[in-house]
């Protein structure tokens, strides 16, 4: 079917796919990008939405969206979203230029880090078992014992604990490894280093849920150093589509919410910059829009003074300012009883500046702020000082 297809976000776009790319972008893709047909039954229009990364195709070709923000400064704020560390990037070669590239370079480092721990020895832990055994081990369960073989008398369902290497931390890196596989890389090795880091966490259960683990970690003296190899590892699977475990072509796409990534990198800036300010950030906080709690809505972004809410800020990554996005930082405002709403866009040509002073009761005032994502990431660090700044300027007269 030709070359790779390639499109800048939120561009529109007519290609030539087969009916299977087309049914396999609507099937798994359909969050992303957008596929019609046309008057030609080989040729879609695709129209690529706020999803960047790329996709696999059947037959071979990808689907590379492309993000508007250069791919380094990309890479910046998913680093700092993610925090896998400051050191683990520092002496590796950055020559990325393409996201398909930095995917790569993501894995690269990924695997660097498994191999170390891998070579240091592999966390254990204690795992309750259960399962039917000749003799009795741990705890008879009876019950199900009798349940289960009511006539014989040769097995135990029995429940114990085992000291394994099956536990939370290598499942995790495990099917991470796993799904990465079907990858085709530039750098050929890299195909076999992740097979051959699968085989040694073989003694860690293949689990296609892993990436849920993440949510009952804790981090402690013992697995400590896991938090890189574990913050690339989420980085990876939060993005990633996989569907290659039963029969088919292994299916594998990466694609980053550029709305949800500027919402979170808004809410990391923030909450750094508030701790010189003595202040406390709180994101996605449910704050309930009736007094029966039926509606609930959750702010990017509070702002409080001790535990008075003081400023709420909502991240738009959009190319235009809407209407809606103004109903509701006003509907936050009413909730917490601000007088001041804050929005922020990535900064454009057709960003939306200034202030709207609200009509009725409250005295209610909406401000626009831009972050700029244009430049690298040392611009882009100037870019968040200058925000920071901005927004401590709202802030004074309200904590005086």
């Amino acid at each position: 079917m030709g070359d790779d297809i390639r499109l800048a976000e939120h561009q529109v776009r007519e290609v030539s796919l087969s009916a299977a790319e087309a049914a396999l972008l609507r099937r798994e893709l359909g969050h992303a990008v957008e596929v019609w047909p046309t008057s030609d039954p080989d040729h879609y229009t695709l129209k690529a939405g706020s999803h960047v990364g790329f996709a696999t195709l059947p037959g071979g070709r990808t689907l590379v969206i492309e993000p508007k923000v250069p791919v380094e400064t990309l890479f910046a704020l998913l680093a700092a979203v993610y925090e896998p560390g400051k050191d683990v990037f520092r002496d590796e070669p950055q020559t990325y230029t393409t996201v398909t590239a930095l995917f790569e370079f993501v894995v690269r480092i990924f695997a660097i880090q498994v191999e170390d721990l891998i070579a240091c020895g592999l966390l254990h832990g204690y795992r309750s078992i259960t399962e039917g055994l000749a003799t009795v081990r741990g705890r008879l369960r009876l019950a199900e014992t009798l349940h289960c073989r009511p006539a014989l008398h040769d097995r135990h369902i029995c429940t114990y604990s085992r000291f394994t290497p099956d536990v939370d931390e290598n499942r995790i890196l495990r099917w991470t490894a796993f799904c990465l596989q079907v990858h085709r890389y530039r750098e050929l090795a890299l195909t076999g280093r992740l097979r051959r880091i699968g085989l040694a966490l073989s003694d860690a259960a293949l689990d296609p849920e892993a990436r849920w683990l993440f949510e009952r970690l804790g981090f402690h003296r013992l697995n400590d150093p896991y938090r890189p190899a574990l913050a690339l590892a989420r980085l990876l699977l939060n993005h990633l589509t996989f569907s290659g475990t039963s029969g088919g072509e292994p299916f594998l796409a990466y694609l980053v919410d550029m709305n949800w990534l500027f919402e979170r990198y808004l809410g990391m800036v923030l909450k750094q910059a508030a701790v010189g300010w003595g202040l406390r950030v709180r994101e996605q906080e449910h704050q309930p829009l009736d007094t029966a709690s039926q509606v609930i809505t959750r702010p990017d972004v509070i702002i409080y003074w001790q535990d008075r809410p003081v400023l709420v800020v909502d991240a738009k990554y959009k190319l235009a300012a809407a209407q809606s996005d103004l109903y509701q930082i006003l509907a936050y405002c009413h909730i917490l009883g601000l007088t001041t709403g804050v929005l922020v866009h990535p900064a454009h040509e057709h960003a939306p500046a200034g202030a709207l002073a609200i009509r009725g009761p409250g005295g209610i005032h909406l401000r626009y702020l831009a972050l700029d994502l244009r430049g690298n990431p040392a611009q882009l660090q100037v870019q968040v000082r200058a925000l920071a700044e901005r927004v401590w300027s709202l802030l004074e007269e309200k904590t005086c």
